[in-house]
């Protein structure tokens, strides 16, 4: 047998396992980068446990009349008999009051149950963050792939009003325009308000990414083959910054919770008695000495949804913009 082909390299043997090793964790040949997002997402425990938790909150806010039916108590309805008179209308029990009749105890001095207050609160907060986020999201990336298609003028025009929104004090205005509208529903307003100051982020980014995708050869090839501008940024520009504003997008939505529940904990967001999380956490603040639980049932709630986004999004920006992630 010649001695070139009875023989195999050392060097070659040595290398063939961290090879295969390194091939088999990695997506297959030939799949699209969706594809290979979800393989790479799929691998980190922290998106798996954060998925976990907000299909919880999220099942928990969709079906938060049916959950507090189960309870046995609706959200405003009193229980005068869980708290004691003669102790300041402290809840009978360990633990707030936490028995099989209150599955997460009661509120000091009125005995309403906290469990449904909670599930009530979350479907508050979650369906003003979604619903503010979706109208960021999209006057954001309208305004954004316009400003950075078209340029000129229209550029102009859409940069100066971004900027003359950021400067505004949101936090403040946002105060003052809940103070004083009044007779208006809160849910509405304060989804309106929220939106009106966050759509100028995630515009820039889409300028940015606009800018860099309107003289790649595929839109060019698409503007010398006689399409419009509309099929063109519809077709060619929106798909190439999807990722971008899908992981934006994750990133912000924590945002908007916490701004939610920081202009109920004021008073000027959600009025009693509809729940809100941050409107119970700014009642339990004066009985955290005296009945710890009222103070930690919504925090802990509020904590856990607010990070579970927060990994979400920050997996999703390291896998769908990589560039983003190291700048």
């Amino acid at each position: 047998m010649p001695r070139s082909a009875s023989r195999t390299p050392p060097r070659a043997k040595a290398e063939g396992g961290p090879v295969m090793a390194l091939t088999s964790t990695v997506a297959p040949a030939g799949s699209g980068p969706w594809q290979r997002a979800r393989h790479q997402l799929g691998r980190r425990a922290s998106v798996k446990i954060s998925l976990v938790v907000i299909a919880l909150f999220a099942i928990m806010a969709v079906a938060a009349p049916l959950l507090s039916t189960l309870g046995g108590w609706s959200p405003e309805e009193f229980d005068k008999t869980a708290v004691d008179p003669y102790l300041g209308g402290q809840p009978i029990g360990p633990l707030g009051g936490i028995s099989a009749d209150h599955w997460l105890g009661v509120e000091p001095v009125t005995g309403r149950d906290l469990f449904a207050r909670v599930v009530h609160g979350a479907q508050v907060s979650l369906l003003i963050a979604f619903t503010a986020t979706a109208i960021v999201v999209v006057a954001g990336t309208a305004a954004g792939i316009a400003a950075g298609y078209f340029g000129g003028r229209t550029d102009a025009v859409l940069s100066r009003l971004m900027d003359l929104t950021m400067s505004f004090p949101s936090l403040i205005f946002m105060i003052a325009m809940m103070s004083v509208a009044r007779d208006v529903n809160r849910i509405v307003l304060m989804t309106a308000v929220i939106g009106l100051f966050g759509w100028p982020g995630i515009a820039r980014v889409v300028r940015g990414q606009t800018l860099s995708l309107k003289h790649r050869e595929y839109v060019d090839a698409a503007r010398v083959g006689g399409s419009g501008p509309w099929r063109i940024l519809t077709r060619d520009v929106l798909p190439g910054v999807a990722g971008p504003v899908i992981a934006y997008t994750t990133l912000i939505i924590p945002g908007m919770i916490a701004t939610e529940a920081a202009l109920s904990y004021l008073g000027v967001g959600v009025r009693p008695p509809t729940p809100s999380w941050g409107q119970m956490i700014a009642e339990s603040v004066a009985f955290y000495d005296t009945d710890p639980m009222y103070f930690v049932i919504p925090s802990t709630c509020l904590f856990l949804t607010v990070l579970a986004f927060t990994l979400l999004g920050d997996a999703l920006r390291d896998v769908l913009d990589p560039r983003g992630s190291r700048t």
